[in-house]
This record gives structure tokens, sequence and C-alpha cells, in this order.
């Protein structure tokens, strides 16, 4: 009697990567975000003096597609994280973000900064500071320079970010609430074992910042 014949082996399918099939879709996304910001401010610039009205749904329009790009943004760094942890001193990881914003994007990060603030934290720590500052800048509308101040408050590292001219700071402070609690800023600190507050001004335009990291020894 013949023995029944097999099916044919087939290869398990690779596992999905999150992380790169995420850098794919952003990089596809991205494009035609960058056609629509490009055509506001086309159309901006043109009808700025025959159709004024035009002018605040140009600029909202710009403005939804810095924040979508921004939330792709967030998402890569999300799919990073924690990309390693490390202990490092906060103050240098804030004078390499603002380095590096200055010198990509002219942006002015202004440092206050009191100690070196040691934390066990994921190495994308410049990353996610240069990250929020876009948000300042990018989804807020703040004007530089953003500040920074890192003080040492018993068991805590306290990082400080705050910047002024925002139309709607509330409304920034509740976006930022509402993207952190899933995204990039509340994955770090679920690894670095932090939280953070938000605070909003709207006399002044301006919205606050404020990440609680726990303090640990140089080394540890």
């Amino acid at each position: 009697m013949q023995p029944a014949p097999t099916a044919p082996h087939t290869a398990e399918p690779a596992p999905l990567d999150a992380a790169e099939l995420i850098r794919h879709l952003a990089h596809e996304l991205r494009q035609p975000l960058s056609g629509i910001e490009s055509a506001a401010y086309f159309v901006d610039m043109v009808v700025s003096e025959a159709r004024p009205d035009l002018i605040p749904h140009c600029r909202r329009l710009r403005a939804m597609v810095l924040h979508a790009s921004w939330l792709l943004d967030d998402a890569l760094l999300c799919a990073a994280l924690p990309g390693g942890m490390t202990v490092q001193p906060l103050a240098t990881a804030l004078a390499q973000a603002g380095r590096r914003l200055y010198e990509q994007e002219e942006a002015v990060l202004d440092l206050h900064l009191e100690n070196d603030g040691w934390i066990h934290a994921p190495a994308a720590l410049p990353r996610l500071i240069e990250h929020l500052v876009s948000f300042f800048r990018d989804v807020a509308g703040c004007q530089d320079p953003v500040h920074a101040s890192l003080a040492c408050e018993g068991e805590w590292v306290v990082l400080r970010l705050w910047a002024a001219g925002s139309e709607d700071p509330e409304d920034a402070a509740r976006s930022l609430r509402s993207s952190a609690s899933g995204g990039a800023l509340g994955r770090f600190l679920e690894f670095a074992g932090g939280r953070f507050e938000t605070g909003a001004q709207a006399s002044a335009g301006r919205l606050e910042l404020m990440l609680r990291l726990p303090a640990c020894e140089q080394g540890q």
C-alpha cells in the first residue's frame, strides 16, 4: 500500500517587523502631506491680497499637516523605544538636543541647568527632547526660544520645558496629553519610571511641560 502523499512544505512567513512597517507607512504618508502643505502655502501667497478671508483656512491646513507629520515622527520614535537603557546625565542629553536643533533647524533651546541630573532611561533621550521641542514649535506654534530648566527635587530629576507665543496653549496641552498616553513620551516614561504634567497660560500664550524622572547615582 502506497503512503498517502504529503503536502509540500511551505516556509513559515517571516515575523512582521512592526517598526519597519511603521517606517514604511510614515514614508508613504509624508509625500501627500508635503504636497498639501506646499499647496496651502502657495494659495496663501497667491490669494493673500485678493481673498484675505482664505488666509486662516490655508494656515490651518498647514498647521494640520505639521501636526500630522509630528504624529508620524511620534510613531517612529515610539516603535524605536527603548533601544537600550543607560545611566546618563540629562544635562548632556539637553545639550546634544539643543546643538542638533540649532544646526538642523536654527531652533534655539535656552538651557537653565542647575546640575547634571543623572537618570536611568532609554538611550533615545536626546531624540525625545528634540521631538518635544518640535511639538512646541510646529504643533503648538510657540515662538523661539523654547526654554528648558533642570533641577533635582528630592529623589526626582525635574525637567521643565516652556515657551510662549501659542495661539491656543490650552488646546496644545490637551493634544500633548492625548498623544503622550499611547505615544513616544508615554512609552519613554514607562521605561524610565517617570511621569509628566502639562500647563497652559492662555493670556501669555504659554505652554509648559514638566517631566519627573527618578534620580540615580552616576555609574549606578
